[in-house]
């Protein structure tokens, strides 16, 4: 999942310009990325405290949270994100 995730962080973070198309499914993917950050962000705050499977999982969502950030500060037409109701406060 983290390969994934770097993945995406990559594509968000180029310059180029993209098609309708695609900005369609950057949009698809931050809204689930977001829907995903508010299920498991609790795991980052047992990490201290966590088995290995959970340290993984708060990775993850630490990870998750990253591209989240660079997806509404890069690309104008993301900015949606900022306004999904209860990210920010999840994220807080």
């Amino acid at each position: 999942r983290v390969t994934l995730l770097e993945l995406m962080m990559a594509k968000v973070s180029e310059k180029n310009p993209v098609t309708s198309e695609e900005m369609n499914v950057f949009m698809r993917h931050a809204d689930f990325l977001a829907s995903c950050f508010q299920e498991k962000c609790q795991v980052v705050l047992k990490l201290t405290s966590a088995a290995d499977a959970e340290d993984e999982e708060a990775l993850v969502t630490i990870r998750l949270l990253d591209v989240l950030c660079e997806m509404t500060s890069n690309n104008g037409q993301l900015e949606h994100l900022q306004a999904l109701p209860g990210l920010l406060e999840t994220a807080i």
